[in-house]
Order: C-alpha cells, then sequence, then structure tokens
C-alpha cells in the first residue's frame, strides 16, 4: 500500500490501523498482478480514501537479461560469434570493451525479437495441425504419415514448454532439488508476486504522495 501507512484513525484514543481493504479473487490478480492500493489524506473523515489501480507506470524499458534457455536454440552460437567479430569501435580498453557488450546485447535483443515472432507462428500453426490431426483421429484411423506428422507436432510442443519453463524457473529464481520438476502455474505466481513486492508503485516527495513517472525519477536520481 502507498501513500497513507494507516487507513483509519480513531477519534477515541487517537489509536491508527489498517483497517480498509479492497476484496478481490485470485482471478483479478492473475488478469492484473501488479496492482497497487493507495491510501490518501484523511482530511476531515476518520477513514483515509484508499484507490485501487490496475495501471502500471512505464519507466522504461526493463534491463537486459540473458535466459538460459537460448543456449539451447539454434542460432544463437552464431549470433553471439558474428556480432562479437563484427563490432569495430575504438577508445580506451575499457570503454571499448563496454561499447562491444552493449553491441552485443542489441544483437541478441533484436535475434530474440525476431525469433519470438517465427516461435509463436510455428507454435500456432503446429497446435492448429495436431489439433486437427485429433478430431480427424475422432472420426477414422490415422494414416502412418498423420501419425508421424501428430507426433512430431507433439514433440515440438513439449520442447516449447520445456523451454518455457526454463525462462519461469530462471525469472522465479528457485532452485529445485528435482531436476525437471515444472509447475508453471506456480511458477507464474511467484513471479507475479515477487514483482508485485519490488515494484515501484509510488514515491512520498516533500510529505505528497507521487506516481507520476518523471516526478520520481528526478527524486530518485538526486541520491
Amino acid at each position: 500500500m502507498g501513500g497513507e501507512k494507516f487507513t483509519y484513525m480513531s477519534r477515541v484514543d487517537a489509536k491508527l490501523s489498517k483497517l480498509d481493504r479492497f476484496l478481490v479473487c485470485p482471478s483479478y490478480l492473475s488478469s492484473f498482478p501488479l496492482s497497487a492500493v493507495t491510501a490518501h489524506l484523511r482530511e476531515l473523515s476518520d477513514h483515509s480514501p484508499i484507490t485501487l489501480t490496475s495501471v502500471v507506470s512505464d519507466f522504461g524499458p526493463v534491463p537486459f537479461k540473458l535466459f538460459n534457455s537460448w543456449f539451447l536454440k539454434d542460432g544463437f552460437d552464431q549470433i553471439v560469434e558474428e556480432a562479437w567479430n563484427k563490432f569495430g569501435g575504438y577508445g580506451s580498453p575499457d570503454a571499448y570493451l563496454a561499447a562491444k557488450f552493449r553491441f552485443l546485447k542489441e544483437s541478441i535483443n533484436k535475434w530474440r525479437r525476431d525469433e519470438s515472432l517465427n516461435e509463436k507462428k510455428d507454435y500456432n500453426d503446429t497446435s492448429s495441425r495436431v489439433y486437427e490431426l485429433e478430431k480427424l483421429a475422432a472420426v477414422r484411423p490415422l494414416s502412418s504419415a498423420e501419425t508421424d506428422v501428430w507426433n512430431k507436432g507433439i514433440n515440438k510442443i513439449m520442447d516449447w514448454e520445456r523451454l518455457k519453463a526454463l525462462d519461469l524457473k530462471q525469472k522465479a529464481r528457485i532452485k529445485w532439488i528435482v531436476n525437471g520438476d515444472e509447475n508453471s502455474m506456480f511458477f507464474h505466481g511467484y513471479i507475479n508476486s515477487k514483482n508485485r513486492r519490488n515494484l515501484l508503485h509510488g514515491l512520498k516527495i516533500n510529505g505528497r504522495w507521487s506516481t507520476e513517472v518523471n516526478e520520481i525519477k528526478e527524486e530518485v536520481f538526486k541520491y
């Protein structure tokens, strides 16, 4: 909760408490995992007005993060080698190395954006084909060629899901004792909970709660 620390002040003994709440269902938290509550000034009331917002402030692009699953994808080694050898720069050794890493990061980001689009299209096409074959199998036996296509499609989907689970594990920063223990729903819930705790919804500036991105950045950069 941002803004005021408490939502109620008793007029009898001047005791403060967090009395007011929003009641939401798990489906809401799944749809809006980064929602935030703000408690405003009470003024003449003994209760603070509270607001619930699901709009997340845009503080700019997130920091670059390399996922372990990328090492298992075709073309990753090649894009790294090409970018590393292609870079041409100048300056002191430390500045040159920093610029080279930035160039490598930009090359990987571009490769990943293009690959994500291709993977999504390939995944949708494969899923549709598998679903069509399964519907066909309900009315007649599949031929050996159709069965082979179905098996290959299932294996591709399983590979994609395995790589997706690897990314979720890395985002959640959880080390499983047993390899292959994958629970995507649990990972999603854990990541959303962690993001809610770490996200900066607002900042108190000169005694006033602010959610303006530029104002928050200016205040943070002072320190």
